[in-house]
C-alpha cells in the first residue's frame, strides 16, 4: 500500500517515468476469472436467500412478530451488501488504476460500511430479544412501533459512523510521462485509527453481545431443566442441547468469518506506517478476510431465518416452490446400490421405529402424570417453552 504525502501529490511528476516494472493495469484473466467464479455463486445465492426472508416476512402475517422484523431489515442491509460492494471490490482489485472516479472514491468503503454496521447492529438487537424473551420475560420486549424506531436507529447509527470513509478519502490524478495514475487516497492520520473503531463495532461488539445473551439463556435452561428433573415422574427435556448448537452456530459462523478482517485492519496499519510494498501472500489473503465479510451476509437468511421451522413451512408453502416438489415428487430413483442400502436398512429402521412408538407411549404416559401433578410452574414453563419455539431452537 503505498502513501502519498501531500507534497508528493503537488510535485510535476510528467517529466519522469513511472517504473516499467510496477507498471500491470489489471491482473491476470486468469485470476479474474476464478475471483469472478468463486464470488458469482455466493451473491446468486446469498440475494435469492436475503430476498426470500424479506418477502415471506412481509407476506405472512403470523411472521410479522418484532424480532423478526429485526431479522428483515437485516437481511435488507445484507441484501444491499451483496448487490452493490462485491462489484466494487471486484473491480478495485482487478486494476491498478482506480475506476470508480471521484463519486466511487467516497462512496466505497462508505456504503460498505453503512450496510455492516446497520447488519450487525440489528444482530445484536436479535440476541438481546431473544434474552429479554427467555431470562428476563419480565422486562420490556420490543414491540412494532419500538421496532420502527429501531430499525431507523440502527441506518442512522450506521451513516453516521460510516461518514469518516466519506470525508477523509480523495481521489487523485498524478501525471507520468508514460502513465496517468489514478487512485483513492485515505487520510493515514486519521482513518487508521478510524478503522479499530469499525472492527470493534462490527466484531467484537457484536460477539460480546451475542455470547453474553446466549450463555444467560443457556444457564436459563440449564436452571429449568434441573427444576423438571426434580420433579416426580421427570420428562427428559433437551432445551438446552438445542440453545447449546444454536451458540455454537452463531458464534463460531461470526467469529470465523469475520476475525480474518480485523487481522486484515491490522495490517493495512503495518503498512500506512512503513510505506512497504505489499507481498502476494498479503495481496490475497487480504482479498480472502474480505472475501468472508460477503459470506457472512450470505449465510445469515440460513442462520436467523431458516434455522426456524415457522420460515421452513412458510417458504415451502411459496407457489413455485410446491410447483418443484411437486415436480420431483413423481420421480423415482433406482439405483442397485441405493436398493442394497435401503435393504440393509430396512430391518434396523423398523426396529428403531418400534421402539420409537413404545418411548412415545411411554412419554405420553408419564407427561399426562406430570400434567396432573405440577401446576406450580405451569404457566413459566408454557411460556418459556412457547419462546423457545418461536425462535427456532426447538
Amino acid at each position: 500500500m503505498n502513501a502519498y504525502s501531500d507534497s508528493s501529490f503537488q510535485f510535476d511528476f510528467s517529466q519522469w517515468d513511472f517504473p516499467a516494472e510496477r507498471i500491470w493495469r489489471h491482473k491476470p484473466i486468469e485470476e479474474i476469472a476464478w475471483k469472478v467464479c468463486s464470488f458469482l455463486p455466493l451473491i446468486l445465492f446469498g440475494l435469492y436467500a436475503n430476498c426470500i426472508l424479506v418477502y415471506l416476512i412481509a407476506t405472512n402475517r403470523a411472521l410479522k412478530s418484532p424480532t423478526n422484523l429485526i431479522i428483515a431489515n437485516m437481511a435488507v442491509a445484507d441484501f444491499l451488501t451483496l448487490l452493490i460492494c462485491p462489484i466494487m471490490f471486484l473491480i478495485n482489485d482487478f486494476y491498478q488504476n482506480f475506476q470508480l472516479g471521484c463519486v466511487g472514491c467516497k462512496l466505497e468503503g462508505f456504503l460498505v460500511v453503512v450496510f455492516l454496521i446497520t447488519a450487525v447492529l440489528n444482530l445484536s438487537v436479535v440476541s438481546y430479544d431473544r434474552l429479554t424473551a427467555i431470562v428476563l420475560p419480565q422486562e420490556t420486549r420490543l414491540t412494532l412501533p419500538g421496532v420502527k424506531i429501531v430499525i431507523a436507529c440502527t441506518w442512522l447509527a450506521g451513516l453516521l459512523l460510516a461518514l469518516p470513509l466519506a470525508i477523509y478519502r480523495e481521489y487523485r490524478v498524478r501525471i507520468w510521462l508514460n502513465f496517468t495514475e489514478r487512485y483513492c487516497k485515505e487520510n493515514t492520520n486519521v482513518l487508521p485509527k478510524y478503522w479499530y473503531v469499525l472492527i470493534t463495532v462490527l466484531v467484537w461488539l457484536p460477539l460480546s453481545i451475542m455470547l453474553i445473551c446466549y450463555t444467560a439463556i443457556f444457564v436459563k435452561l440449564d436452571r429449568y431443566e434441573k427444576r423438571v428433573l426434580s420433579r416426580e415422574n421427570p420428562l427428559t427435556v433437551n432445551y438446552k442441547r438445542s440453545v447449546a448448537k444454536t451458540l455454537f452456530i452463531v458464534v463460531t459462523v461470526f467469529g470465523v468469518l469475520r476475525l480474518p478482517f480485523t487481522i486484515f485492519v491490522v495490517q493495512r496499519e503495518t503498512y500506512y506506517k512503513t510505506e512497504a510494498s505489499v507481498d502476494c501472500s498479503v495481496q490475497y489473503f487480504s482479498y480472502f478476510a474480505q472475501y468472508l465479510i460477503f459470506v457472512n451476509a450470505a449465510v445469515n437468511p440460513i442462520i436467523y431465518g431458516f434455522n426456524n421451522a415457522n420460515f421452513r413451512r412458510a417458504y415451502a408453502q411459496i407457489g413455485c416452490v410446491k410447483r418443484r416438489r411437486a415436480a420431483t415428487a413423481g420421480r423415482v430413483h433406482r439405483c442397485c446400490y441405493c436398493d442394497f442400502v435401503r435393504n440393509r436398512k430396512c430391518a434396523p429402521v423398523n426396529a428403531e421405529l418400534n421402539l420409537q412408538r413404545d418411548m412415545s407411549q411411554t412419554a405420553a404416559e408419564e407427561t399426562k402424570k406430570l400434567d396432573e401433578t405440577s401446576d406450580t410452574f405451569a404457566n413459566a414453563d408454557e411460556s418459556l417453552m412457547t419462546h423457545l419455539n418461536s425462535e427456532g431452537y426447538i
